[in-house]
């Protein structure tokens, strides 16, 4: 075999070598900041389709934390996976009745409601 295949081949072989393990998937997102509850971002890349999406179908505390937004003590995170630390889920109209929803859901939710419109709001005016 040409030594330039020989060399090639070995090039090859330490590049795979070297890739990494794969990362458990709890640990692969360690959340910082409080996400927002529709698009799991800290800074929302469309602020219009995050308030449309958390106008469409009610909003109640989230399961696994509780509406805390805080993770267990066994998370690598500080903040709830699921929820991105915003203590919120979405539910379907028909799986949740509106009157049970939680007080402290709906101020967040609402404080949610009104920081995507003042975002919205904000990106209109600056295009017009």
């Amino acid at each position: 075999m040409p030594a330039s295949l020989i060399a090639s081949q070995s090039v090859n072989v330490s590049v795979l070598l070297s890739v990494p393990e794969p990362v458990h998937p709890a640990v692969a997102r360690v959340l910082r900041v409080r996400s927002c509850p529709a698009c799991c971002e800290a800074q929302c890349p469309d602020p219009a389709e995050c308030l449309h999406f958390l106008t469409a179908n009610p909003w109640d505390d989230c399961d696994s934390c509780t509406g805390s937004g805080w993770a267990g003590e066994e998370s690598p995170s500080l903040f709830c996976v699921d929820c991105g630390g915003s203590g919120l889920m979405e539910y379907t109209a028909a799986s949740l009745d509106t009157e049970d929803i939680s007080d402290r859901a709906k101020a967040r939710h609402a404080a949610h409601i009104e920081r995507l419109t003042a975002l919205v709001s904000g990106s209109v005016a600056v295009a017009a």
